[in-house]
């Protein structure tokens, strides 16, 4: 018997031992497992840090955990976190799911998660991230193991529930809840409890709700076919204020809601209905003395959709309320209140507000009046009246205000008011009953965190025809503020489709915006793309003249000074009659129109406009930025990002730009924003003594990877100040830090930009015209060779008249096509290509006279040019005696900083020696063309047509025929032995060609330089 009990005692080990190891063994698999199946079935991405197994935490339960459990949507919720929980447990009871039916799930909890949950205003939800499966056949889904979901929790949550399609915002803090039920039935219980330490509530721009405490337990009987939710038991807590909840709630399909919910206050005092009441609910509320009644309850009844609203009826009545806090030394007494607001049908336009009277006295001042509205749609029409006296002072001594530091002033208002808005449409003011005034006198508020405000005088007037505000002094902070206006249709205010109109002058001699501006504590949050981050709702019906004008703005790091601003503004049509600023030096100036702008703002569609922008004066240094360091790599987005929802046109005239050191003069020219490009047509300018011109586009719609492609002229151009100025320039011809003179050009380029808005030059493609004008090379130490070389000294200094060259920028590689220039009796032959890198292959054929090294001998010094190509074309089998012409091809290669100079004495002039050194050529680029298809293509094809067509212009007259026929025999011959090694290659070749030459003639005609002086 003991060796059967050991032998079961040792099993039991190994098998507990196995449930502990299992975990382990397997963890990797299991987290793989888990990320693949969760993304191959949602659209949102789900992560989490560790996983963890375990069959004793909830013996005899299966405990799963996941660490770091998060939930991020894609598409117009890209980024943002649908669940962020500090750790996700479920408890499986291990028994059913080895040998049960079902996997009975005994717990699922979410501990301190925090989601977000935003419905956009087409429905589209966050939480809907399962991905659409097609109908599996019913064999199949009969084979799935069902699940059944006993409890649920959540522990320390947070929830921000954000439904822009009512709209409507909800915050939860500090959330515990949990419910059970058995959620597999189609008809069953399901039993709550929910504890909320801070509620706040927000719908169509009321604050109902602030920071409230909450406690809801709950029984709803669920009827999951019909997706339809009843009341069963209801114990709800708001503050100290119990309210009874009975009724039913259901989601027939995807687009309404219908409900039949009513509401009431069981207790009726007042004191715990003071307590809802933002910032009444303090920690010393219990000590509150309080007296009155209170009836408060109401109904939601019907359909609710985008376009129907359901039935709804508010009441409130308070009698002769008053309250005292036990550490102030007034309070508040007489309130009464008499209110009902009554929706009996499913348009909002039966809706009527009737408060036949409302009265309070806070200390020795009383207020009382009343107030009625109906038919808000179409007429609204109003019948209300107050009068009465506010002292802030004593106000600040009744109700508790948490951080309020200092409150003052009088409010004075008596305003009668009876009126309809289509009596005012059509002028029939002597229908309209509206008169009155409202004053505030002295008014001080100081609270933590913001700066204090000082309202001197604020003097407004109500008339039949407008409300008139003559007069409003203040000091906000820093900052002063005078201004004066009218509004002439104030009761479009209540009408959801009457526009507000009026006019307004603004002055201020200093403002400080930075003290307005706060630090936003959810920047780093991304929101709906398509959507703003708020939902409270902005009036958006007003059309109004202003005349502004500030003497000194502070915004973040700038002061801005003498600003002017004049139009007519509506929400989404803003014409700017005349606008202008003084920056520092700089002035700006302009006018224009904007168009779609509150839609831009708040629903993120495309702002379009037109502004014509003017300046003396414009220095943009104070507007760049310090580069990030080159060893730290900048993300994508440092680059400039062109806005993909804006459709601008801007039209430019610069006098002076500052930029950097220097200065652009006459900038003039059309910027044009669209879909993420920013294009520039016909910009000109005056800069470093000549002229630049630019026309292209700047392109963003990749932002990793940004383009641009322009055409660019310079004119009159320093070579020196160029290579000074432009580090592209510096960086794609570094020869013209050697260089004298100007030059003009025209080109085309284009290719990537870099994360620092320099191009990308290994992606660059650029090709274009180089002219010379009166330019020199000088200290060029290649050109000290062959002057010693020659023994001509003047070849030191090579001259450059009015050349006029084709050059071309790919793959890093930047290629001068051979030109022809002339140096006194020597002709010279130019061509040839450098790396970015400064590595150089270049070509210099010169063609010298030999009376040029004979007239000059006066000696053996002076005859030793002469004497040194004798010797060396020995060396090469030439016979210099033979020609008029000695011909020497040096070759440049190495760096600017270390150049190496090599040589080839030529064959005199001649046909058979031209027709060798064609044919040798032509012999070298054959064999290379087998060895490097790519190079001999792109490169040698064309160096062997220039080199025989250079041959050919240097020939003498008397056999230039002859050459020309040598010449296209090699190129013939080139071109046959290539041909055979690299098959279409060639015929690719010769398109390219072809497209060179279209490229070439565009940029003939292309010439806004040409254009703009006429």
């Amino acid at each position: 018997m003991k060796k059967v009990l050991a032998g079961i005692a040792v099993i039991l080990v190994l098998f507990v031992g196995a449930l502990v190891a299992l975990p382990y063994f397997f963890k990797d698999e299991i987290i793989a497992q888990i990320k693949t199946a969760a993304n191959e079935n949602l659209t949102a991405k789900l992560d989490f840090r560790d996983v963890s197994l375990s069959v004793f935490r909830h013996f005899p339960k299966l405990a799963v955990g996941l660490d770091g459990l998060t939930i991020t949507g894609t598409g117009p919720f890209e980024g943002i976190k649908l669940i962020d929980c500090e750790r996700l447990d479920v408890a499986v009871d291990l028994w059913s799911a080895i040998f049960g039916s079902e996997i009975v799930v005994k717990g699922f909890y979410l501990n301190s998660p925090k989601i977000n949950v935003y419905v956009l205003p087409d429905g589209t939800a966050n939480y809907d991230i399962a991905k659409p499966s097609a109908e599996e056949p019913e064999t199949a889904a009969a084979s799935s193991t069902p699940i059944r979901l006993e409890r649920y929790a959540i522990r320390n949550g947070e929830v921000h529930y954000d439904d822009r399609s009512l709209p409507m915002r909800a915050d939860l803090w500090d959330l515990n809840h949990e419910g059970s039920g058995e959620f597999t039935a189609d008809i069953y219980d399901l039993v709550t409890r929910t504890d909320i330490e801070q509620l706040s509530v927000r719908y169509d721009g009321v604050q109902y709700l602030s920071k409230a405490k909450a406690s809801w337990k709950a029984t709803l009987n669920a009827n999951m076919p019909e997706m339809k939710f009843t009341l069963k038991e209801s114990d709800l807590q708001l503050n100290a204020l119990k309210l009874a909840l009975d009724g039913w709630f259901q989601m027939p399909n995807d687009t309404d809601y219908l409900m039949d919910l009513r509401f009431s206050t069981p207790q009726n005092e007042f004191k715990n209905f003071l307590s809802l009441l933002p910032g009444a609910y303090t920690q010393d509320f219990d000590g509150v003395q309080a007296n009155g009644k209170v009836q408060f309850g109401g109904f939601a009844r019907g359909r609710y959709n985008e376009t129907t609203y359901p039935a709804f009826k508010i009441d409130l009545k308070v009698d002769n309320g008053s309250f005292k806090y036990p550490s102030l030394p007034l309070g508040v007494s007489g309130i009464f209140v008499d209110m009902s607001i009554n929706s009996p049908s499913d348009h909002l336009n039966a809706m009527t507000v009737n408060i036949p009277r409302f009265a309070l006295r806070v200390g020795t001042n009383p207020i009382e009046g009343r107030f009625f509205l109906k038919t808000p749609e179409t007429n609204p029409t109003v019948d209300t009246k107050i009068t009465g006296r506010l002292n802030l002072a004593e106000l600040s001594k009744a109700f508790p205000m948490e951080g309020v530091q200092e409150l003052a002033g009088l409010i004075e208002a008596d305003i009668a008011a009876k009126a309809s808005m289509q009596q005012i449409d059509a002028g029939k003011y002597d229908e309209v009953n509206m008169d009155g005034h409202f004053r505030i006198q002295n008014m001080t508020y100081r609270a933590d965190g913001t700066p204090p405000v000082r309202i001197n005088t604020l003097t407004t007037s109500f008339s039949p025809r407008y409300v008139d505000v003559p007069l409003f002094d203040a000091r906000l902070g820093k900052s002063d503020l005078r201004a004066s206006g009218r509004i002439d249709n104030v009761l479009a205010y209540f009408a959801p489709k009457k526009t507000m109109t009026g006019s307004f002058n603004l002055r201020s001699a200093y403002f400080d915006a930075n003290e307005w501006l706060t630090e936003d504590e959810t920047a780093a949050e991304p929101t709906p793309s398509a959507n703003p981050e708020t939902t409270e709702k902005v009036f958006d019906r007003w059309d109004f003249t202003l005349d502004g004008a500030i003497g000194k703005l502070i915004y973040d790091e700038y002061t801005l000074t003498d600003l002017v601003l004049k139009g007519n503004f509506t929400p989404n049509k803003m014409t700017f009659d005349n606008f202008g600023l003084r920056i520092g030096d700089s002035d700006l100036r302009g006018s224009g129109r904007l168009l779609n702008v509150w839609n831009y703002l708040f629903d993120n569609q495309t702002v379009y406009g037109a502004l014509s922008l003017k300046s003396d004066y414009f220095d943009l240094n104070p507007f760049m930025t310090d580069e990030a360091p080159a060893a730290e790599e900048a993300p994508a987005e440092s680059v400039l990002l062109v806005p993909e929802n804006v459709d601008m046109t801007l039209d430019a005239d610069f006098k002076r730009i500052r930029y950097t050191e220097h200065e652009l003069r006459n900038l003039r020219g059309q910027i044009v924003v669209k879909d993420g490009i920013a294009a520039l047509r016909d910009l000109t300018a005056d800069v470093l003594g000549g002229q630049i011109a630019l026309a292209g586009s700047y392109n963003t719609q990749q932002p990793a990877k940004p383009t641009f492609d322009v055409n660019l002229a310079l004119q009159n151009m320093g070579f020196r100040d160029a290579y000074q100025s432009f580090v592209t320039f510096k960086t794609l011809a570094p020869i013209a830090q050697y260089m004298e003179g100007k030059f003009n050009t025209t080109l085309t380029m284009s290719g990537l930009l870099g994360k620092d808005m320099m191009p990308d030059f290994g992606t660059l493609n650029a090709a274009g015209f180089i002219e010379t004008l009166n330019a020199a090379v000088n200290n060029f130490k290649p050109l000290a060779d062959i002057s010693q070389r020659l023994n001509l000294a003047y070849l030191s200094r090579l001259e450059l008249q009015n050349t006029r060259n084709w050059f071309e920028i790919q793959n890093g590689r930047i290629t001068l096509k051979p030109f022809t220039t002339q140096m006194r009796d020597v002709t010279m032959q130019i061509g040839g290509s450098h790396g970015l890198n400064s590595e150089m292959s270049y070509q210099i054929l010169t063609k010298t006279p030999r009376k040029a090294l004979e007239k000059t001998a006066a000696g053996s010094a002076a005859n030793s040019g002469l004497r040194w190509i004798s010797g060396e074309a020995a060396k090469f089998g030439v016979n210099v005696a033979q020609g008029e012409y000695i011909n020497v091809r040096f070759d440049i290669t190495g760096t600017l900083a270390n150049p190496k100079v090599a040589f080839k004495i030529l064959p005199s002039d001649g046909e058979r020696t031209i027709q060798e050194e064609a044919s040798s050529v032509a012999q070298n680029l054959a064999q290379q063309a087998r060895d490097t298809l790519q190079t001999v293509v792109t490169q040698k094809v064309e160096e062997v047509k220039k080199q025989a067509e250079a041959a050919a212009e240097k020939a003498i007259d008397s056999a230039k025929q002859v050459v020309t026929q040598k010449v296209e025999e090699a190129k013939e011959k080139a071109v046959q032995e290539i041909g055979k090694a690299v098959g279409e290659e060639a015929g690719k070749k010769a398109e390219e060609i072809l497209r060179t030459d279209e490229a070439k003639k565009k940029l003939e005609e292309w010439n806004p330089l040409k254009k703009r002086k006429n």
